[in-house]
């Protein structure tokens, strides 16, 4: 990107990240629980799993299995299956208002509609819904014991904890526009996007809102409509949307935070979201596209190789997770239409393969991989505390 960095971008050196206790339209959710929702009211005509109808009935005590890692709502009940469909999908719950459904790291607890958490394990916590409708929402990590979220009305961050359902207002964020809101893996810190004055940037604090500081900001219009950390904490990833007129990938190692290297790029007039990266290996998943219509998720091989997703879709497509190293869900439809979901293996030969047919939502829910103990800095600043989210 050489001279485009200083004319779009400029990094601030940062000071320590310290914490105390615990943690493409559409907002953003924490990056192990993507999503596509279509229209409420809409059910599809018809929903199958590997060309068969669903279940009928939705019984207590549904006997999640770890392995069953696709989540999508149907008929009003949320099911869960295995990517190989080799053993019938489970009922989890019916639902009225699916949401976000984002999953927690763990797989074990998801958030709905109204702030609603719903748990599908003997362990997990459940907590009713409130009158809150969010822009940007975030779950704790490694476990998932809280969810930072902005409201729309008032735009400024709070953190709802799961074990008594108590909202606490993070006031030491500054104010404006929250656009994204990610945990760190550890659950020591936040990032953010902080939309003021018409102008982007990139934040990180504590995971209790303290000590907020900017770490990238725009200049003349770039905006950041999606960030991510990788699983292992180390750096940060975003997407930048230039004013020249591409979108490119960003990466700022987080153990120096004294500049940033270059991804994949957009062709000029090019335009992406929805930054997707897998528990490990070197591929990512983002979305390419203006608007619903024109969306179409890619898989980044390299920085300078991505290739449609589903190549021969002509409809809609969008980047929902990846169900392990290797293989990514794909949810193919949307914009108020029902969605077909197919799991992409972009290392092998294979054909996607379609596993589920007229969900209404749908999700990965595979565990996040291990935790990283600690937020990387720079060596001469005070390392933070522990605490988990």
């Amino acid at each position: 990107m050489g001279q485009r960095r200083g004319v779009f971008l400029a990094l601030l050196l940062v000071t320590a990240v310290g914490c105390t206790t615990v943690s493409p339209s559409e907002p953003t959710t924490a990056s192990s629980a993507a999503s596509v929702t279509s229209s409420q009211g809409v059910e599809p005509p018809s929903t199958l799993v590997r060309g068969e109808p669903l279940p009928t009935g939705c019984p207590d005590g549904p006997g999640l299995r770890s392995q069953d890692s696709i989540a999508f709502v149907a008929d009003g009940k949320a099911w869960a299956l295995r990517p190989d469909g080799e053993r019938p999908p489970r009922c989890l719950f019916s639902t009225p208002d699916p949401g976000p459904f984002a999953w927690g790291p763990l797989g074990d607890r998801v958030a709905l509609g109204g702030l609603e958490v719903r748990g599908v394990s003997s362990l997990a916590p459940s907590l009713p819904s409130v009158d809150v409708e969010s822009s940007a929402l975030g779950w704790g990590h490694p476990i998932g014991l809280a969810m930072v979220f902005a409201s729309r009305s008032d735009h400024m961050p709070s953190k709802r904890f799961v074990d008594d359902g108590r909202v606490e207002h993070l006031k030491d964020l500054p104010h404006g526009r929250y656009l994204q809101i990610v945990y760190h893996p550890s659950g020591l810190a936040l990032a953010f996007v902080l939309e003021r004055n018409g102008e982007q940037s990139i934040w990180l604090s504590t995971n209790e809102g303290l000590d907020p500081t900017r770490l990238v900001f725009s200049h003349g219009g770039t905006t950041f409509p999606s960030i991510a950390f990788t699983p292992d904490g180390s750096h940060l990833m975003w997407i930048a949307h230039h004013v020249a007129g591409y979108a490119q990938v960003h990466s700022m190692d987080l153990a120096t935070r004294d500049g940033f290297s270059d991804g994949w790029e957009s062709e000029q007039g090019g335009t992406a979201g929805n930054l997707v990266l897998p528990p490990g290996g070197n591929l990512m998943a983002l979305d390419e596209g203006t608007g619903c219509a024109d969306r179409a998720a890619m898989v980044v091989l390299s920085p300078a190789v991505a290739r449609p997703a589903i190549p021969a879709e002509t409809r809609p497509t969008t980047a929902l997770g990846w169900l392990d190293r290797d293989t990514l869900l794909v949810a193919a439809g949307g914009c108020g239409e029902p969605v077909d979901l197919y799991t992409v293996s972009p290392l092998d030969q294979a054909a996607p393969a379609l596993v589920v047919t007229g969900a209404t939502t749908a999700a990965s829910r595979a565990p996040a991989p291990p935790a990283p103990s600690e937020v990387p800095h720079p060596q001469d600043e005070e390392p933070p505390p522990g605490g988990v989210g």
